[in-house]
């Protein structure tokens, strides 16, 4: 194969060396287009899910009332005003709702894996060598997990891009302090992140120790050294601190919004609403990073750390230390805001950086481990005189004394492909998962109904935004309690208009006579086969099927589970049916049926501020204004915006035993 040179600008730097790449150059390719060729694999072949239907219907609004909209939202604005601008401006956001209009949706999410894929290789040559590039970015390119996050219209592959581009303009810059053209890069990269995902301020803390002990380590080594230390111009920690401070000046607009949303979880005084074990929470983490549960994510956490401890070995301590972190800090945060909504595990922006250490810990077995690893001072020769650099930041890896015979070639080889096999084996398993067909459960019910009919959607994870969006038909879509609330002024309209309820629902209900039961991948539909227009009959039905709902909740969260289509909590799965059953009781006039269901919602669902509230109105409506402001009281300390001197006030009510009082002043902030 021929080699490729190309000659950098700058003769007089030791970068000016012809760069050489071999067998890496061209196998990169191919290992770009096999990562392009798995993203674009069945772009389009699932409807678009919960939080995607957020980006497609949030996204192209107008920039002001966007921002609005993600100040109160879990995540920065940044890629909902990148894909927003580039679906306006390219005309999808405005095509109905389709697979050609989902497949443009997860479009730019595709080119951000790919994308993060070939940074992935340059990240691990410039850090480890070009065989451990290699192997990481073919991991990468077959994981899973990158290729789940990379066929999502979310922000997860926007910052899985942003956190390897970053730390690969951070290592540039390291390697070369005094070119302020790298620190630029990292600001502008790592405002990126920022704005993309909050987490992204755990990564540059991951970061900041990294550079401080480069620092440290370099200085300490020209002392040794009887050398002169570098100038102030090219520190790399000077150069650091100013590109995070322009980065941070970037962020200046958004800081508010984040000082409010951190201090609003810090305000959260109970630590039954965080994710419950660390150990438990630490082993689904480990789980999350692929390829696969079980016996695959363990062999990778082992390789992993062997690769960490060859780093250890070297002497490359900061680079340990950044590794470590960067696997660490995002596992142990969630413990100090206590936020269930890491329960989700979406770590996909961790991969490129723990591949490569993976990859690093198979090559390292491969060339014959420890007595390798502690070689000679040789060793940090070759790799670096490869790539063109001499560096104190960047020790050269052990494996740059990989021999180049016939069969450690073939060890290289094999280890290569065996690592990726792992990750392949996991690939069928995720392109056959069963996600529920919304697109055509949409278009069946567009056809077979007609004005004046219903559909009730289900409790069990927002049945109603996805037939909101996938539903172009004559019917009024309502929840369970709505349609009874409206029974007495509604039967008559359908009695006249032979209108049917319809509902959907994720769980296969119990049989009925009257009620033919269709059966879509995730989703069934009960088709009316005989109008009811009899009010007590209706309810009847509803409170059946909410009873039911709260039984099959959690089943159906361990099928979903199992399956790999989500992660849902049953516990919360079952709080959502037991709401759902409560208002339909409350609107029917049973209110010691809806204080025991909402009771049940809390007690499976603790977390819930919002379903504290409900209960304590609820309690106001059995008469029992004590139980009303316990219960406010509840919702008031998960709910920190409550507090302040309205919760005060009527906190001295209850005090002075005033409970109707009391709880009639909780009632007039709270909602």
């Amino acid at each position: 194969m021929k080699s490729i040179k190309y000659q950098t600008p700058n003769a007089g730097s030791p970068w000016s060396k012809p760069r050489i790449y071999h067998l890496g150059f061209s196998t990169c390719h191919l290992i770009l287009v096999l990562a392009w060729v798995l993203r674009l694999y069945q772009l389009e072949a699932d409807s678009l899910w919960g939080d995607e239907i957020f980006t497609a219907t949030q996204s192209p609004l107008l920039v002001p009332e966007l921002l609005r909209w993600t100040a109160g939202d879990i995540h920065p604005p940044g890629y909902y005003l990148l894909v927003g601008r580039l679906a306006d401006w390219s005309g999808w956001a405005h095509l109905p709702a389709s697979a050609l209009a989902d497949w443009l949706w997860r479009f730019p999410s595709a080119v951000m894996g790919t994308l993060a894929v070939a940074v992935t290789y340059r990240l691990g040559t410039d850090l480890l060598g070009r065989r451990v590039g290699l192997v990481g970015a073919l991991l990468l390119a077959v994981s899973p997990v990158a290729i789940q996050y990379s066929q999502e219209a979310r922000m997860h592959g926007l910052f899985l891009l942003g956190a390897a581009l970053s730390t690969w303009t951070l290592a540039r810059a390291l390697a070369r302090p005094d070119r302020w053209g790298w620190w630029l890069a990292y600001a502008l990269t790592t405002a990126l992140s920022l704005y993309t995902v909050y987490l992204a301020f755990v990564v540059l803390a991951a970061q900041g120790a990294w550079v401080l002990k480069s620092q440290i380590t370099y200085r300490k080594s020209q002392i040794i050294n009887h050398k002169s230390p570098i100038s102030n111009l090219q520190s790399p920690l000077l150069g650091w601190l100013a590109s995070v401070a322009f980065a941070f000046v970037l962020y200046l607009p958004w800081w508010p919004t984040l000082l409010g949303i951190v201090n609003r979880r810090l305000a959260i005084d109970d630590a039954d609403t965080g994710i419950g074990s660390p150990l438990v929470f630490l082993v689904k983490g480990i789980h999350s990073l692929g390829p696969g549960p079980g016996w695959a994510a363990w062999l990778f956490l082992g390789l992993w750390a062997i690769g960490l401890l060859s780093v250890i070995v070297r002497g490359d301590i900061a680079l340990a230390l950044f590794a470590g972190l960067w696997l660490v800090l995002p596992l142990a945060l969630p413990f100090v805001f206590r936020d269930p909504r890491a329960l989700h595990l979406r770590y996909v922006f961790l991969l490129p950086v723990y591949l490569l250490f993976v990859a690093q810990g198979a090559l390292v077995l491969v060339v014959g481990g420890w007595g390798l690893i502690a070689g000679s001072q040789g060793i940090r020769e070759s790799e670096n005189r490869e790539s063109g650099r001499r560096t104190a930041f960047f020790p050269a890896s052990p494996l740059s004394r990989f021999p180049d015979s016939r069969t450690t070639k073939f060890l290289y080889t094999a280890v290569l492909l065996g690592v990726a096999l792992v990750s392949a084996l996991f690939l069928p398993g995720y392109y056959q998962r069963a996600k529920p067909d919304w697109r055509e459960v949409g278009a069946y019910l567009a056809v077979h109904t007609v004005p004046g009919d219903v559909i009730v959607t289900g409790p069990l994870f927002d049945v109603g935004r996805y037939l909101d969006y996938y539903y172009d038909g004559p019917a009024e879509l309502l929840p369970p309690a709505f349609l009874v609330a409206s029974l007495p002024n509604r039967v008559e309209s359908m009695r006249a208009s032979g209108g049917r309820v319809w509902a959907v629902t994720r769980f296969r209900p119990a049989t009925v006579a009257a009620v033919q039961s269709l059966q879509f991948p995730g989703v069934t539909v009960s088709e009316p086969t005989l109008p009811i227009y009899e009010s007590d009959v209706l309810e009847t039905a509803m409170v059946d099927l909410m009873q039911q709902a709260v039984a099959a909740a959690p089943k159906w969260a361990a099928e979903m589970s199992a399956e790999g289509v989500m992660t849902p909590d049953p516990l919360v799965a079952r709080a959502a049916a037991y709401l759902f059953l409560g208002d339909v009781y409350r609107v029917a006039g049973h209110v010691s049926e809806a204080v025991a269901a909402y009771e049940a919602m809390v007690t499976d669902h603790p977390a819930s501020a919002g379903g504290y509230v409900t209960l304590a109105e609820a309690y106001e409506a059995a008469g029992q204004p004590e139980a009303a402001v316990r219960a406010y009281q509840r919702a008031v300390a998960l709910n920190p915006t409550w507090q302040g001197s309205g919760a005060e006030e009527a906190e001295s009510l209850a005090d002075a035993g005033h409970w109707t009082e009391a709880a009639a002043a909780y009632r007039a902030f709270v909602r």
